[in-house]
């Protein structure tokens, strides 16, 4: 779908995704069992992610395990119904959510949206040691978040002050050095924070130097990074109820990989120096008073400028210079109201205005316009409406929460071509809880996703001619591809019990069962013969699969278990797509070793051949083990050192996974040593 996906296998896991046991607590603590997570974008307000009638994860980046990550699939990769694709080279990866791919997936960075597109460079660039949780809700997500929600809403948040200061404290500084053995990376990072009067104030930098990746059995892939990235906060409250918030987040990264990051060097795929300039600026107003239950308006303005400069340093072109630059300008307005009809009855109105608009050019020192990049532009408003009704009865609680959003967009090229298209989301979604430990929810949404700018106005040789097999091939424009749509059907169950059999100790499991039915997909048609690249809709198809994710505490034991599947057809062909996620199975098991304050854990990810896609040759299944330590003295003055190791692949399995025709990194001695002054 889209440009369909190659070869499936969503992962699932757990470590840190959902019910993270306290790890932050000082370890001569008696450890406790965690609190349900809380999501915060699958409603656009708090809710319990057990309570709530949705799929969501929430990663804490600073978890045993996660604290070594040093990418975006690291982080990741142990998510339920996620997948990281195209290979291990950071600048190439992107999210696939239910097997729907990056186009179809609504990515957020502190709630600014992550534009840039690109079909050989990732879609966001963010360092693992900026952010302080990730936040994944799986399905559609138009009705709240417009175009872009079929697969899903990936939510990035970096940290702030309150975050990192200790309690009573105004002032700290934070330091880590870590270290990767499979690419031989150093990665060190700073960090300072404070706050005095109404002021607050974060600053951290961090720089990692990585050479070539270590795939599983030994061989190699060429790949440089020097990357360099900060963030910059300082928040300020006018009074109790207001909150103003300035943002930066930057980074850069120069290194050396093949244009198609996601690919093998070859001829056609040379090494390039590859530069990735990313900055983004953000101005966050928020009023919060408790006692007022008509306003509590939010306001966010932001811009994004993504900047891709590759540098042909062998072949037929050294010397030439392609460049791919995206800038949007978003303003997002936000509103809740809460209605207390009685002690039973609670309405909570959510509604806003949304409007951003994306420019993108692309050039060539030798040739003008770059090929397969328009110069065009994009423009794009929404408003939505949204009602939580919270409904306590003698036969249990409700949730029920209707949903509709209505979109407008608009988009041009320099070659004069244009589309102008609008589309409403409704969605409808109610969980229902007999008692605190039961839950059961259903619910019917409707979706859609606008071709993007390199969709409908590429133009230029994609490919040169191989003599005398087939000629040079040439994009050709389509504005008139359509939007593509699609019908998500979802039910789902859980239970959670806390204090069985000890104190300390909990089951909890929570599953769910998806149908989708798609029309219009956007999908990529190579004619080889004739010479022509061109984006083309899929008329119908149909996705299904389930996710189930469970945890059984008993204390200092934690046990995580996971499994994902989808099923993608063609409904007019009855062909597989490409889509597939093979069956797949996580496990992560830790132990709490409070005596000598240190965690033990033990991670697997174990997928089965797929042999449902539109090849019809199976993809190898594979088992991959990782191993994670983490210490935290309690006796001053190291109270606030950590010590992270970790082993990652430990059999050096050579596997790849689903999206990717690239090997994994092998096995990897991972280490992280934080201070905090």
């Amino acid at each position: 779908m889209r440009r369909i996906l190659p070869l499936a296998c969503t992962s699932l896991l757990l470590s840190s995704t959902f019910l993270t046991p306290a790890f932050a607590q000082e370890a001569n603590e008696q450890p406790s069992v965690s609190l349900d997570a809380i999501t915060v974008y699958a409603t656009r307000t708090p809710q319990s992610s057990f309570e709530v009638p949705a799929s969501t994860s929430s990663i804490d980046t600073e978890a045993p395990g996660n604290a070594l990550a040093g990418d975006t699939s690291d982080l990741l990769k142990y998510t339920p119904g996620v997948e990281v694709a195209n290979g291990p080279r950071r600048n190439g990866q992107t999210v696939s959510i239910r097997g729907f791919d990056n186009d179809a997936i609504i990515t957020l960075m502190d709630g600014r949206r992550q534009n840039f597109e690109a079909a050989h460079d990732g879609r966001f660039y963010i360092d693992p040691s900026l952010l302080k949780r990730v936040e994944v809700v799986r399905g559609a997500s138009s009705a709240v978040y417009g175009g872009g929600g079929i697969g899903g809403v990936l939510a990035f948040d970096t940290k702030d002050a309150a975050d990192m200061l200790a309690p009573g404290d105004d002032f700290g500084v934070y330091s880590a050095m870590g270290y990767r053995s499979g690419n031989e990376e150093y990665a060190p990072v700073v960090s300072a924070f404070g706050r005095t009067g109404a002021f607050d104030v974060i600053g951290i930098a961090s720089y990692r130097n990585a050479g070539n990746i270590r795939q599983g059995g030994g061989s190699e892939l060429q790949t440089d990074d020097e990357l360099l990235s900060g963030l910059f906060k300082v928040g300020y409250n006018f009074n109790d109820f207001n909150n103003l918030k300035f943002i930066y987040q930057g980074l850069r990264n120069d290194g050396s990989e093949p244009n198609n990051g996601g690919g093998a060097v070859t001829t056609s795929n040379p090494i390039v120096q590859k530069k990735v300039t990313d900055n983004q600026f953000g101005l966050k107003y928020e009023f919060e008073n408790p006692a007022n239950d008509w306003l509590k308006p939010k306001l966010h303005v932001y811009y994004n400028n993504t900047d891709v400069r590759e540098t042909d340093i062998s072949g037929s072109n050294t010397g030439r210079v392609q460049v791919r630059e995206i800038e949007t300008i978003g303003f997002n307005a936000d509103n809740q109201t809460i209605l207390n009809v009685n002690e039973n009855q609670k309405h909570t109105l959510s509604y806003g205005f949304e409007i951003y608009h994306d420019e993108q050019t692309g050039s060539t020192t030798n040739g003008g316009t770059r090929p397969g990049v328009p110069n065009a532009d994009a423009t794009n408003y929404g408003v939505y409406v949204q009602n939580e009704f919270d409904w306590r009865t003698d036969y249990g609680r409700f949730l029920i929460i209707p949903a509709a959003r209505f979109d407008s967009y608009r988009s041009s090229d320099d070659a004069g071509n244009s589309q102008d298209e609008s589309q409403v989301s409704p969605k409808f979604s109610v969980s229902y809880m007999p008692n605190d430990n039961f839950m059961v929810y259903g619910s019917y949404a409707q979706a859609f996703r606008a071709p993007n700018l390199t969709e409908l106005y590429s133009s230029g040789q994609h490919f040169p001619a191989v003599p005398p097999m087939f000629p040079a091939n040439f994009f050709t424009p389509n504005p008139n591809l359509k939007p593509e749509t699609v019908t998500t059907y979802e039910i789902g169950a859980g239970f959670d019990f806390a204090g069985i059999p000890g104190p300390h100790d909990r089951a909890y499991m929570k599953g769910s069962w998806f149908l989708s039915y798609g029309d219009d997909f956007i999908t990529q048609n190579v004619d080889i013969f004739g010479g022509t690249t061109t984006m083309t809709n899929v008329p119908e198809a149909r996705l299904s699969g389930f996710e189930i994710e469970a945890l059984y505490q008993i204390n200092p034991v934690t046990a995580k278990l996971g499994l994902s599947y989808v099923e993608a057809e063609d409904e007019t062909t009855g062909a597989y797509l490409d889509n597939n996620v093979p069956m797949t199975l996580v496990a992560d098991l830790s132990y709490d070793a409070t005596s000598i304050e240190s965690i033990f854990g033990v991670r697997g990810r174990f997928a089965t051949e797929n042999d449902k896609n539109s090849t019809g040759v199976a993809t190898s299944g594979y088992s991959v083990f990782d191993l994670y330590y983490r210490w935290m003295p309690s006796m001053k003055p190291l109270d606030t050192l950590t010590v992270d190791f970790g082993v990652s692949n430990i059999f050096d399995k050579e596997y790849t996974t689903a999206y990717s025709g690239l090997y994994e990194e092998g096995r990897s001695v991972n280490v992280r040593v934080a201070y905090q002054w």
